[in-house]
């Protein structure tokens, strides 16, 4: 899919355009074959950073090619991904590639898949001015930001909740939620990390020019970005002493299941002892009386509330 966004001077908007002319957003969405060729045809784009911006697994960094005066920067961007059922308890987190290229006619957005924050400028919910491309690209990486602040708030949030579900019953499922929100905070963690390195190496990069407006948005981003690293690195840690603390619990529980059984082993075993040997052909202490059966299960009963006291004071159960 691609996309042309030319910018309205009037409304202060941008609007939809089928022509690639100066100072329009184009927004590239896993193109076809025929899509990318027009592209470039059109455009002043080196085809190298077009297929960089499509790699899924290229990591966030920043590139210049001279000869054609464009800048290439790949940015992590987080999404949301809902399994299973779909509810909020299967949901997990991870980071994409957004490949973003500016040229001193263009400024292009390119994916192998969609990403629902684009849309915000692209039907002016956020502000989007393409003839302006530093700060537009300054504002698409703050909304990232953003993205990543809110995402970690859910997480949070959906930890909570968890840690209160486990507390009444463990359940599987639960402890599998708690390590989907671990696992998506390893992602959000290495992709912050380097965003926030690409960010500084582009404030010092002399072909992505800074005017003072822009020197004080970049310096807030970068700011957000080390917050949210912060956020991250601290939720990570506690969900980290939380499933050791689970860990602990579920080896207690196995302990105390087992200690359980044993005791109710042991018990259950001295009757059988008791009548085995009134069931031996050997002359034992009143086996001949009628109410043989009754002595045997009172002396079963004897010991068995011996043994019982016996573990009892060692507070075995």
């Amino acid at each position: 899919m691609l996309k042309i966004y030319a910018y309205d001077q009037k409304n202060h908007q941008v609007v939809p355009s089928d022509q690639f002319s100066n100072h329009t957003w184009i927004n590239v969405v896993d193109p076809s074959a025929e899509e990318i060729a027009t592209l470039l045809g059109k455009t002043d784009l080196p085809e190298s950073f077009v297929f960089y911006g499509l790699d899924k697994d290229e990591n966030a960094r920043t590139e210049y090619n001279d000869d054609d005066d464009a800048t290439l920067i790949i940015y992590d961007v987080p999404i949301l991904q809902k399994e299973g059922d779909g509810s909020s308890r299967t949901a997990s987190y991870r980071t994409v590639p957004l490949g973003i290229i500016l040229t001193k006619n263009h400024l292009v957005t390119i994916s192998n898949i969609a990403l629902p924050f684009l849309d915000s400028f692209s039907d002016n919910r956020r502000h989007l001015n393409p003839t302006k491309p530093v700060h537009a690209v300054l504002s698409i990486l703050a909304h990232i930001i953003s993205n990543y602040q809110r995402y970690l708030r859910d997480m949070n949030k959906s930890r909570e909740r968890t840690e209160e579900q486990l507390q009444r019953n463990m359940h599987n499922r639960d402890l599998y939620g708690l390590m989907r929100i671990q696992r998506s905070l390893v992602y959000f963690l290495m992709s912050l990390r380097t965003d926030k390195l690409t960010m500084e190496a582009l404030r010092k990069a002399p072909h992505f020019p800074l005017n003072d407006v822009d020197d004080e948005y970049i310096d807030d981003i970068l700011t957000e970005a080390q917050q949210s690293i912060e956020m991250a690195q601290i939720s990570n840690n506690i969900l980290s002493e939380s499933m050791d603390t689970y860990s602990s619990v579920i080896n207690n529980n196995m302990n105390n299941v087992m200690k359980f059984l044993t005791v109710y082993s042991i018990l259950l075993t001295i009757p059988t002892l008791v009548f085995s040997f009134y069931g031996m052909n050997m002359k034992l202490p009143m086996a001949n009386l009628s109410i043989s059966w009754i002595v045997a299960i009172a002396l079963s009963l004897v010991i068995g509330a011996l043994v019982g006291f016996h573990f009892w004071r060692k507070h075995l159960f």
